[in-house]
C-alpha cells in the first residue's frame, strides 16, 4: 500500500478514493431524483469519514501507552465505534427522509474501499512477480 509509513497521507488517500467511488451512486441518485437515497449516502459517507479520522487519532494516542493499556484503549474505542454505527443506522431507519440501505452503503464504503485497495495491490504484486519470473 502507498503511504504505509505516513498515516495522514494514507488517510487522505483512502478518503479521496472513497469519495471518487461514491460519485457514481451520488450522481445516479441525483439523476433519478431520489432525495432520500442521496441524503442517506451523504450521511453515511460523512459519518464514515469522521470515524476513520477518529480511528487515526486513537491509534496515535495508543502508541504512547503500554501494550496492555493500548489494547484495552483500542478495544474500548471499537465498542464506541460500533455504538456510533448502531445509532447512525437507527436514525436512518427511523427517519423517513433517509434511505436505510444508502446510509449503510455510505457507512461501509470506506471499509470496502480499503479491502478493494488491498486486493488490487496483492493482484498487482502477484502479476509483477509472474512477469518478472518470465523475464
Amino acid at each position: 500500500m502507498k503511504y504505509i509509513d505516513d498515516p495522514v497521507k494514507m488517510q487522505k488517500e483512502i478518503i479521496k478514493k472513497s469519495y471518487i467511488i461514491a460519485v457514481i451512486p451520488v450522481v445516479y441518485s441525483l439523476i433519478s431524483g431520489e432525495s432520500a437515497t442521496l441524503l442517506g449516502l451523504i450521511f453515511g459517507i460523512v459519518i464514515s469519514t469522521l470515524i476513520l479520522r477518529l480511528r487515526v487519532i486513537h491509534i496515535r494516542r495508543s502508541l504512547n501507552m503500554s501494550e496492555d493499556k493500548a489494547n484495552t484503549f483500542i478495544r474500548n474505542r471499537y465498542f464506541i465505534e460500533y455504538a456510533i454505527y448502531f445509532v447512525v443506522l437507527l436514525v436512518a431507519r427511523k427517519k423517513v427522509s433517509l434511505n436505510f440501505i444508502a446510509t449503510a452503503a455510505g457507512l461501509f464504503l470506506i471499509k470496502f474501499t480499503v479491502i478493494g485497495w488491498i486486493i488490487l495491490d496483492m493482484l498487482k504484486e502477484k502479476w509483477q512477480k509472474k512477469f518478472d519470473s518470465y523475464k
